[in-house]
């Protein structure tokens, strides 16, 4: 059972682990999961909420210097990816390669080859796009609150995505580690975390609508997942992640076009 203290260092260690942001002074203790490493799963999604401060921080420097607005989208883009070490993305185009072969062992092999495939190169190039497009269609006074639904929907996405599904490796690495962590608990603190957030700073109609955008990509992604490999992994989550935050910032987009 986590501790108090735990819980204390849990959000710092959620940062630690979701982004490239140096956060020092954490205790060694508070990584057991009787320390904070268990809690901070419940603090992922208010990791986005950073991450996407920080993307809309750089938005509103774009805006500020006057440049075009594809400029602006895609050093939004590049911000979040940054801040992060596109530690996400590349789980996306490693799912894209384990798309092509039509084992479930082969598939598995290519996934976890760190190369960057066709299928993987494509994907990339898809998700950025349509990300810059979607950053490109929204006001200004509606970008930072996409964002951050964005943002904070695709890290919750992780934690039922991981109750739901079984881990498709035998061998279980450091990813299937953080999954085989998540509880009920810390889903509940998570979801109530994000739906909190998402209804105040947008509403509930609206908070609504982008909620039920991220479960029903969660849904299919979760059933490819299951029968092309059998399950997840951590590749599978962050490719999930993207693409929820890509979903959710199309359908802000076309709420608030």
């Amino acid at each position: 059972m986590t501790t108090v203290k735990g819980w204390l260092w849990a959000p710092l260690i959620a940062v630690q682990f979701l982004t490239r942001i140096p956060i020092r002074g954490v205790p060694d203790w508070a990584y057991d999961e009787a320390g904070g490493k268990r809690a901070a799963l419940a603090f992922f999604p208010a990791v986005g909420i950073l991450v996407a401060t920080i993307a809309a921080a750089v938005y509103a420097a774009g805006l500020a210097l006057g440049l075009n607005s594809w400029a602006i989208a895609i050093l939004t883009v590049t911000a979040s990816a940054v801040v992060t070490g596109a530690f996400h993305e590349d789980g996306l185009a490693d799912t894209c390669d384990a798309l092509g072969p039509h084992s479930r062992e082969d598939a598995l092999r290519v996934m976890r080859d760190s190369r960057i495939g066709t299928f993987g190169g494509v994907g990339l190039w898809m998700l950025l796009t349509l990300k810059a497009s979607a950053i490109m269609s929204l006001t200004p006074s509606h970008l930072w609150g996409a964002m951050v639904a964005a943002h904070m929907l695709a890290r919750w996405s992780s934690l039922p995505m991981s109750m739901a599904l079984p881990y498709a490796r035998e061998a279980k690495g450091a990813n299937a580690g953080i999954a085989a962590l998540v509880t009920g608990r810390e889903t509940l603190i998570a979801t109530l975390i994000t739906m909190c957030v998402v209804g105040a700073w947008l509403s509930v109609t609206a908070g609504a609508i982008l909620f039920l955008c991220a479960i029903l990509t969660m849904a299919v992604t979760g059933w490819l997942y299951r029968n092309k490999f059998g399950g997840i992994t951590g590749d599978c989550l962050g490719a999930t992640n993207q693409l929820v935050e890509v979903v959710t910032l199309l359908a802000a987009a076309r709420l608030w076009h």
